[in-house]
């Protein structure tokens, strides 16, 4: 009994460190874990504190829908008289009406304003006052607004803040009531106090800022005054691999020094928190050497295989830099625990010569990136290394090019192409097949959809004839709407097999076809039975060659089965997806869906555990 008391003290401690660094996704996992292997033999009060923490971090990161779930299946509610508990409950029904667009918007405010007004008439504090008033502003009720904001700084007169935390909220909360009430100077104070106090941690400075910003753009009042309380920026980085010592390159070895220095001056000038990005031989090392130096959480994403990798991204730039890589990657995957660095695979296979994984794998640390940025709120910027020559659209030049496109900041560190020969990724790329001559297809990242049909395997031999003209007729006319996007589709039995070009119009189509099965009453159709229809959804690089068995292209490889693995384990009526694809949505910056986090998941017929998300239309 002890030990396991002492592992949920330290599971607490953990969650709550994990939590301070934004890493949201890392902590409800752990979160998740502990509550699953302590099981109910420990004490009732720190079971309840872990399990409000898993709460509170769902909430954070989005998952308004998983929040509510978990938040009823832990009975959190049942705490009448507990102010976290509460206003935990509230804060999860305004998180909802801050997702709702269109005439429903205002009355879900109203709600969430009512239920946090409820809260401080039982128990009285600054915190869900402040809510309340916020809440009813933004539903345009600015009479009830005010008056609740004069409610909130008499609580805060009353109240008596001691140590750091409870001062940054006191003078936050005195900051957010001010704003109410239209004192900008008094609330830039409080907002400056509040940002002296640095040990507080990124996770509740972006809370507070998320809360003050939809005041100060409803106000229209410049976002500057927040600045006191930002969180450290988010940092994508990519460059040129360096080349050997007197072999010259894009990224000669004797501007190695130079570039340092480079580096280094821009992390003085830039307030970097979190960095994703390669770890290939030159700029990538060089940067991430950086960031370890200076206590930046480190994410490296690896295109393929380590051992390829090696060979395509190190050997060639000469003796050295095969130590520092293992070194950078020992470090990543030493901090991974306390969520400050790791080292992930874009994809589990070898290079086979295709260099449009060093692409994909650089889509999804650009994704990853954006994910993290958005979850604090903060700044997000790319530093590159480059000679600005141009390229294959594979390396430096192509990941600059979509990070441009999608409007986001890139800062270049020059260097100056020498004579001698280009390095650049895939050269000389000695490609091991078993069969000598055997040439291998076309690999394209495709979006890619399973869905199996839960009541399916009910159905009487006399009604699989009505259930293709009823159900599959009309996941078909579905799939006809988004034809121009569609480059595969099949089925056999109650299985779907789509495959379209992106991830944004897979997610799109995944989540149309949901509600035409939602919304269809198929007992009408003369099926007794409840129908309901699981997707899984994945990104990834797929090989496009010929089924011999049809006699038309098709699409194949470990990507597709990883998506077929994902459908068993799909609740009926979701579309969950891999952070691959969610990382996907997030470069396409698509504000209509709502990706949110589910936690790691244990995939079909023994294929491991991967990190999920669910899909739903934005309200």
């Amino acid at each position: 009994m002890d030990q396991k008391q002492d592992q949920l003290s330290e599971a607490i401690r953990h969650v709550k460190d994990l939590e301070a660094r934004g890493a949201y996704f890392r902590a409800a996992d752990a979160a998740d874990r502990a509550l699953a292997a302590l099981g109910d033999d420990v004490d009732l009060e720190e079971r309840y504190q872990l399990r409000y923490l898993h709460v509170r971090i769902v909430a954070r990161s989005g998952a308004t829908q998983q929040a509510r779930k978990l938040y009823d299946d832990y009975r959190i509610g049942a705490r009448e008289h507990d102010l976290d508990a509460r206003t935990l409950d509230a804060r999860i029904l305004k998180d909802k009406a801050l997702k709702t667009t269109g005439p429903k918007r205002n009355q879900r405010l109203w709600e969430a304003a009512r239920k946090y007004h409820d809260v401080f008439d039982q128990l009285p504090a600054s915190y869900p006052a402040v809510n309340a008033a916020t809440l009813y502003f933004l539903g345009n009720m600015e009479e009830e607004a005010n008056a609740v904001a004069r409610l909130t700084l008499a609580a805060c007169e009353a109240e008596n803040p001691e140590g750091d935390w409870a001062a940054y909220f006191h003078a936050a909360t005195l900051a957010e009531a001010y704003l109410l009430l239209g004192d900008a100077q008094s609330a830039r104070e409080h907002i400056e106090r509040a940002g002296t106090l640095e040990a507080v941690d990124y996770a509740t400075r972006t809370t507070t800022r998320k809360q003050l910003k939809l005041i100060c753009e409803a106000k229209q009042i410049e976002s500057d005054i927040l600045d006191a309380v930002r969180v450290p920026g988010v940092l994508y980085f990519a460059g040129h691999i360096i080349g050997a010592p007197g072999q010259g390159g894009r990224f000669p070895a004797e501007q190695e020094d130079y570039v340092r220095d480079e580096i280094e001056q821009y992390l003085d000038d830039h307030d970097i928190g979190v960095a994703f990005g390669s770890l290939a031989a030159g700029a990538d090392i060089l940067i991430s050497e950086a960031c370890i130096r200076r206590g930046i959480d480190l994410h490296a994403v690896l295109p393929f295989s380590k051992s390829d990798f090696i060979r395509e991204s190190l050997q060639r730039s000469g003796d050295g830099w095969l130590e520092r890589f293992e070194q950078c990657c020992a470090w990543c995957e030493a901090s991974e625990a306390e969520g400050k660095g790791s080292v992930q695979y874009a994809t589990d296979g070898s290079f086979l010569g295709d260099e449009s994984l060093f692409m994909y794998a650089a889509r999804f640390a650009m994704g990853l990136a954006m994910l993290r940025a958005r979850n604090l709120d903060t700044d997000l910027r790319m530093l590159a290394i480059y000679d600005g020559k141009g390229g294959t659209g594979v390396g430096t030049d192509g990941s600059i090019d979509v990070w441009t496109v999608a409007g986001l900041p890139c800062d270049i560190i020059s260097v100056t192409e020498s004579d001698g020969p280009r390095i650049t990724v895939g050269d000389d790329a000695p490609i091991d097949l078993a069969r000598p001559g055997l040439s291998l297809p076309e690999r394209e990242p495709r979006a890619i959809l399973f869905g199996d049909v839960v009541g399916f395997s009910g159905l009487g031999e006399e009604l699989v004839p009505l259930f293709h003209e009823c159900f599959m007729a009309r996941v078909s006319a579905v799939l006809d709407q988004f034809e121009d996007h569609v480059l595969y589709r099949n089925s056999w039995g109650d299985a779907v097999y789509v495959v379209l070009d992106d991830a944004w119009t897979a997610a799109s189509c995944g989540l149309a076809i949901q509600n035409v099965v939602r919304k269809h009453d198929f007992r009408k159709d003369g099926i007794p039975a409840d129908l309901a229809l699981r997707l899984g959804g994945h990104f990834g690089p797929v090989f496009l060659g010929r089924d011999y068995i049809r006699k038309e292209p098709t699409y194949f490889g470990s990507h597709v089965t990883k998506a077929a693995r994902i459908e068993p384990v799909t609740p009926p009526g979701e579309l969950y997806v891999t952070e691959a694809m969610a990382a996907a949505l997030a470069l396409s910056e698509n504000d209509t869906i709502d990706c949110d986090y589910v936690g790691p998941v244990p995939l079909a017929k023994n294929y491991g555990e991967m990190r999920m998300y669910v899909l739903r239309e934005r309200a």
